[in-house]
């Protein structure tokens, strides 16, 4: 660690001035971020940026490497406010390659086009694996204060990624703490995005993610819908029983259709009475796409989906016949129970179903 101001002598510039030099002026506490496999080794110090290497540039945790925006929002930052060491940040770096692990956008605010700071304050670490090198270059990189670029959401799916492929298998539980833990500064729905949008590539990959029963939601659902669609020259079309529908039913403007994840179908009461309403108007089925929680003890998949029918709609049915006083024979002009709806269920079980065919369940005595 630098301790006389002689040794600051290479670091000074108008920019950067002998306090910066002090790790003692700095606030900041360097950390492992709660990343295991992670060691913090000795004290921070000032480091010059040629002594330390890069990756070709390649920012773990970062989506398309430097963002020259954030780096013009830093320099007229510093320009005005200075180098702040009450709120500002330490660099890190492996210790045994040199290589430099979260600096970039300060690395390239340094250089001689912009403010040409030979070097920052520093703090060394070893990594156990890379997957605990990717963790920490995504963690490290969210923190609340200015001089600093938090990584977005986009940041945290690549990073996401580069764990799960450095720490196979993928399941959905994997998924889902990994985008926790790495993208703890974002927001639950963005993080709930991240999810969706992976577990449905992976899904749609083929990949087997550790689980019979694949638990879908209304997200991941309308994220499967292309893979629905029939290509000319893919290799793996959907059949043409599912691609017909895909085109005849769900991509037709003159068709009625609903996605209903049956998890949550009180909290679809409204949607599916909104939708039925617009189909009955028009004298149209009401086309449904489904979901079911996954089967627990001996209860089967195939059962679920029948009770799509035979207790969620028949409840909501006499839920309303009730309400206006009907007999059973309205029940036939619910838009659902019309005898020409097309409803289908998505593939859930990965033994037996590809994630690119829908499954049919008839509808009682009505389609």
């Amino acid at each position: 660690m630098t301790t006389s101001t002689e040794g600051y002598a290479p670091f000074l510039t108008e920019h950067w001035r002998p306090e910066h030099c002090d790790s003692k002026k700095w606030n900041y506490q360097p950390s492992t971020y709660d990343v295991e496999g992670v060691e913090l080794v000795g004290e921070p110090h000032m480091k010059l940026w040629e002594d330390l290497t890069s990756d070709n540039r390649s920012n773990p945790g970062r989506k398309g490497g430097v963002d020259f925006a954030a780096v013009d929002r830093l320099q007229k930052d510093i320009i005005n406010n200075g180098i702040d060491t009450k709120k500002g940040s330490m660099i890190y770096y492996d210790v045994d390659t040199g290589l430099k692990v979260n600096a970039f956008h300060r690395e390239v605010v340094s250089s001689e086009k912009y403010l040409d700071i030979p070097g920052w304050m520093s703090q060394g670490v070893r990594f156990s694996s890379p997957v605990a090198r990717i963790r920490f270059c995504t963690r490290s990189n969210n923190r609340k204060y200015f001089q600093h670029n938090n990584t977005s959401a986009a940041d945290v799916e690549v990073a996401v990624r580069d764990v799960l492929a450095c720490s196979p298998p993928v399941t959905k539980d994997a998924i889902g703490k990994e985008i926790d833990f790495l993208g703890w500064h974002l927001s639950e729905s963005t993080r709930d995005n991240i999810k969706d949008k992976l577990f449905s590539e992976y899904v749609c990959s083929g990949l087997k993610l550790g689980v019979r029963y694949i638990p879908h939601n209304k997200n991941t659902v309308e994220l499967l819908l292309p893979n629905y669609r029939h290509i000319q020259g893919k290799a793996d079309n959907p059949s043409k029983e599912t691609s017909e529908w895909y085109s005849n039913v769900w991509d037709n403007p003159d068709e009625h259709c609903l996605i209903v994840y049956m998890s949550h179908v009180e909290g679809r009461i409204g949607s599916l009475m909104t939708s039925n309403q617009k189909a009955v108007n028009d004298n149209k089925p009401l086309h449904i796409l489904f979901a079911v929680p996954i089967p627990k003890g001996k209860t089967s998949l195939h059962t679920k989906r029948e009770k799509c029918f035979s207790t969620e709609l028949f409840s909501v049915e006499e839920r309303m016949l009730d309400a206006f006083d009907l007999g059973e024979k309205w029940r036939k002009d619910f838009a659902w129970n019309h005898p020409e709806c097309q409803h289908r269920f998505v593939a859930q079980d990965s033994e037996n179903e590809l994630f690119n065919e829908l499954i049919y369940i008839p509808n009682r005595k009505f389609n």
